[in-house]
């Protein structure tokens, strides 16, 4: 009687397992650190709260316009242009969307029943979510072993394929694709006629001296890209993101599915997220204190699975605030494939650490688990990895 598609569509396991994790400290008291969510921990920024009063106590609380208010987008145009060197883009081709994820959502709905590629391990989102609610076949294209891409293996896919979904930088494994890199990827595409659908929420998260590459940058006219102030300026609640276009069209598809899902975002809203980008210095001032600390937490978690011995890092984490090592020489050889995927995870649990397990991210590295230091400061770090290496060792 009811659509499949929704019927169908399944909890984000990291959500299932924030909520498991709950549910224990509720009952029994045992307290955890908890590595799973990715959510920032930061607060928003005063100045973008202070901007979002501003603009409610000037009125701003009618409907809002379509496809997203001129100052927000002559803020993202600006944006665009000093930090992703994307040059030429007009009002008409960007929607403001509900979040980073609704923007996802409205491109994966023009590719409905298609045949999408995503390089494995791809966010749980996409699998749990868009794939049944879009009916997708989604091909996942495994990284090697130090997270690299087999070209070979992704031309082979991109032949009979609509759409690459490509996230950069990565999750779960902290992955900055270089110029290099989406270079290569955007040619592939562009030989087989390939959508690709970019997703660049952790654009300003870079460490090393690694610089965020955005294919929106390269001449090819089939890249949708769609961005967020979510963790940029710590606005996970806010759902404010946008998806940029070069194709004036497809734009007006995705304003009016938008405008059909949410009838626009508040404009008090939209206010708040351009003042967010055009007040250089407080922007400036803020994500700089957010680099800094996430930098130490980086470091800190990595030096500290570093130095337990089985446990393998196959790169440190070059962007994002995850990493993903790989836990297989602690999983007994005897397990079926389903015990063996959750073994580690729940023996972390009782350990009162929470992460994410491998499967959660598709079909490869199972062994593998998801460290998220978004909202774990250097203490609850080091008291995790404490606590990791005792489970372990018992």
């Amino acid at each position: 009687m009811f659509n499949e598609s929704l019927k169908n569509v399944r909890l984000s396991p990291i959500v299932a397992i924030s909520e498991e994790v709950n549910k224990i400290s509720t009952q029994t008291g045992k307290d955890f650190i908890l590595f799973q969510r990715g959510e920032m921990g930061f607060s928003t920024p005063a100045y973008i709260v202070d901007a979002m009063f501003k603009a409610l106590n000037e009125g701003h609380t009618k409907y809002p316009v379509s496809g997203g208010h001129i100052k927000l987008k002559n803020a993202i145009i600006q944006k665009l242009n000093d930090f992703n060197n994307v040059r030429n883009v007009v009002p008409e081709q960007i929607v403001v969307t509900h979040g980073g994820q609704e923007g996802l959502e409205l491109v994966l709905k023009l590719f409905e029943g298609k045949k999408v590629v995503s390089f494995s391990p791809v966010w749980s989102v996409i699998l749990e979510n868009y794939v049944p609610f879009m009916n997708l076949n989604l091909c996942e294209i495994p990284f090697e072993d130090d997270f690299s891409v087999n070209y070979d293996l992704l031309e082979k896919e991109l032949k009979d394929a609509s759409l690459l979904y490509f996230n950069t930088p990565h999750n779960p494994t902290g992955k900055v694709f270089s110029e290099e890199e989406i270079k290569k990827i955007v040619a592939l595409c562009e030989k087989y006629g390939v959508f690709i659908l970019s997703d660049e929420a952790y654009e300003r998260i870079t460490f090393d001296d690694k610089k965020h590459f955005s294919p929106m940058q390269l001449d090819y006219e089939k890249i949708l890209s769609v961005f967020t102030f979510s963790k940029t300026y710590a606005m996970t609640g806010w759902r404010l993101g946008y998806i940029v276009t070069k194709d004036k069209e497809i734009a007006k598809m995705l304003r009016l599915a938008e405008y059909t899902q949410t009838a626009g975002i508040p404009t008090f809203t939209q206010f708040a997220g351009a003042e967010a980008i055009l007040n250089k210095s407080e922007e400036e001032k803020v994500i700089k204190e957010f680099m800094l600390e996430f930098d130490l937490r980086r470091k800190k978690l990595y030096e500290g699975l570093s130095s337990i011995e089985g446990v393998k890092m196959p790169v440190k984490p070059e962007g994002a605030f995850y990493i993903f090592p790989d836990f297989s020489e602690f999983v007994p050889s005897n397990l079926s494939k389903e015990d063996s995927r959750l073994y580690i995870h729940k023996k972390l649990i009782d350990a009162g650490v929470a992460t994410v397990y491998g499967s959660c991210f598709g079909k490869y590295f199972q062994n593998f688990l998801r460290f998220s230091y978004s909202t774990t400061n250097i203490e609850q770090i080091t008291e995790g990895v404490e606590r990791i290496k005792k489970a372990l060792s018992n």
